[in-house]
């Protein structure tokens, strides 16, 4: 007569891990970029640090994104000091009648494409990574620059989430990505453009400088953006999308 033993939790679990551990860092990058394909919705809260010449900038933001085309990023510069006033707030989004920006400083800009409009406000709003890979847009899509010298790291937990970790590298710009063991989303980013491939913005002329400015020589920049209270397929109508200030 044979008996069949039933794997306890603390088995499965452990079979689990063994599982994940035998991963590759393709199956983990395409297991990544499967997820955010399958997603139906997506929202976020954030941080994002940047760090260029001995200075330090913190923004902070949310996200919220819906197929097919409804999205709503908004962000505000965290950074204090006496000198400069505070921020405002700046959003950019998608209700389904058009994609639009705006950045606090003047009337609302609208754009001709989704595209246009994330890619406008992708610089200064740090958190466009996610929206594009939700929408897997040719611009700012982590998934491209992990596609070049992919390389897996050691694994470290981001807050309370075990993660992998995969790093892409090219033309001097490194991308570092904490992909969750259970979700397989990003939970953080860190890009790291090194000095010599930031010559592009360096003055007088360069691309952070007037034409008028004394040259300067930039140092390689690094930012790290961390996502958080990540809530995926939660149902969203259009109004969802629209700023509480265009309402």
């Amino acid at each position: 007569m044979m008996f069949l033993l039933a794997a306890g939790p603390s088995q499965i679990l452990r079979a689990q891990d063994a599982a994940q551990q035998q991963l590759t860092k393709e199956e983990i990058f395409q297991k990544s970029k499967a997820a955010y394909a399958a997603l139906t919705s997506y929202s976020d809260d954030g941080t994002s640090v940047g760090t260029l010449n001995g200075l330090t900038a913190a923004t902070t933001f949310s996200i919220r994104l819906s197929r097919p085309g409804l999205y709503r990023i908004a962000w505000q510069d965290s950074t204090s000091s006496p000198a400069m006033p505070k921020a405002k707030p700046e959003v950019v989004w998608s209700a389904g009648e058009g994609d639009f920006l705006d950045t606090g400083q003047r009337a609302k800009q609208q754009y001709s494409s989704q595209d246009d409009a994330l890619a406008a406000a992708s610089g200064s709003s740090k958190a466009g990574a996610i929206p594009a890979a939700f929408f897997n847009a040719k611009w700012g899509n982590p998934f491209s620059f992990l596609s070049k010298g992919l390389l897996r790291q050691a694994d470290e937990r981001v807050g309370d989430v075990d993660c992998y970790i995969l790093t892409g590298e090219s033309s001097g710009r490194t991308t570092t990505v904490w992909i969750g063991k259970q979700d397989f989303l990003i939970h953080q980013l860190r890009e790291t453009i090194s000095a010599a491939a930031m010559k592009i913005f360096e003055g007088p002329g360069g691309l952070i400088s007037p034409p008028d400015a004394p040259k300067t020589s930039v140092t390689e920049f690094t930012s790290v953006e961390t996502h958080s209270n990540i809530v995926v397929n939660q149902k969203f109508v259009a109004a969802d999308f629209v700023p509480a200030k265009s309402q």
